[in-house]
C-alpha cells in the first residue's frame, strides 16, 4: 500500500468510527451547525418553525429586555391555547427585539438552539429563552452561535445538552413572542416551574441577531 495513502485511510476510519459512535449514543445527533439527524418535532411545531420574515415597518418592532418580558402576563384562560394549537395566537404575532447577555447556552431534541437572555446589566430578575431551529432560514445563525462555543462535531445527546461558552454577548435578537404552554402552569403564569426565574413566554423562532458587545 502506497504510504501517504494509509494514514489517509486510518484517519477517515478514526474519523468513521467516532462518527458511528455519537451516532448511536444518543438520540439526536448535531452533524454540523446546520445539519440534525434523529431530531423529534415538539408540539406547536408549525408555530416554533414560522418562517415569516421581519416586517418592512420597523416601527411595528418592540424593543424590550429579559426582565420586562418577566413581567409580562400569560394569556388569559379564555384564549384557546393548548400544547396542539398550530396557529399563533394574536399576542404571538409582534415583533420584538430583545437585547439581553447570553449567559446560557444549550441544544434540545427538537433541534432547536436555546439561548438563555438576562438583562445586560444583570441588575433585575428574569431570564428569557430565545430560540432557533434547524432550517435553511437559520443557518447561517447557528454558525454564527456555535462559534461562541468550544463544541465540536459530530455529537450526540438524548434529550437536551448544555454547551460551553467561550464567548458570553450582550445581543438583540428579533423575532416574534411566542408563549411556551408546554412549560406554563395550569393558570398561565408567565412563570415556569423550573427552572425559577423564567418567563413562559420567548422568543422564538429567532429571524435577525446582532451581536452589541
Amino acid at each position: 500500500m502506497n504510504g501517504a495513502l494509509f494514514p489517509a485511510l486510518l484517519a477517515a476510519f478514526v474519523i468513521g468510527s467516532a462518527f458511528a459512535k455519537s451516532m448511536t449514543a444518543g438520540a439526536v445527533t448535531f452533524v454540523s451547525p446546520c445539519e440534525c439527524q434523529g431530531q423529534k418535532s415538539g408540539s406547536r411545531w408549525p408555530a416554533k418553525t414560522d418562517p415569516s420574515p421581519l416586517p418592512l415597518d420597523k416601527s411595528t418592532i418592540q424593543t424590550v429586555t429579559p426582565s420586562q418580558i418577566y413581567e409580562w402576563k400569560g394569556p388569559e384562560p379564555s384564549v384557546p391555547l393548548t400544547s396542539e394549537t398550530d396557529t399563533r395566537i394574536a399576542a404571538e404575532q409582534k415583533w420584538y427585539s430583545l437585547t439581553g447577555r447570553v449567559v446560557n447556552l444549550k441544544v434540545e431534541g427538537d433541534g432547536d438552539i436555546t439561548l438563555v437572555l438576562k438583562d445586560a446589566d444583570g441588575k433585575k430578575a428574569g431570564s428569557v429563552n430565545a430560540e432557533i431551529p434547524v432550517g435553511p432560514e437559520w443557518c447561517e445563525l447557528r454558525k454564527l452561535i456555535f462559534g461562541w462555543t468550544t463544541q465540536s462535531f459530530p455529537f450526540s445527546f438524548k434529550a437536551s445538552q448544555r454547551l460551553e461558552l467561550r464567548e458570553q454577548h450582550v445581543i438583540t435578537v428579533t423575532g416574534m413572542a411566542f408563549f411556551d404552554v408546554d412549560h406554563a402552569s395550569a393558570d398561565r403564569s408567565n412563570r415556569r416551574t423550573k427552572p425559577k426565574k423564567y418567563a413562559v413566554w420567548e422568543i422564538h423562532p429567532v429571524m435577525a441577531l446582532h451581536v452589541d458587545q
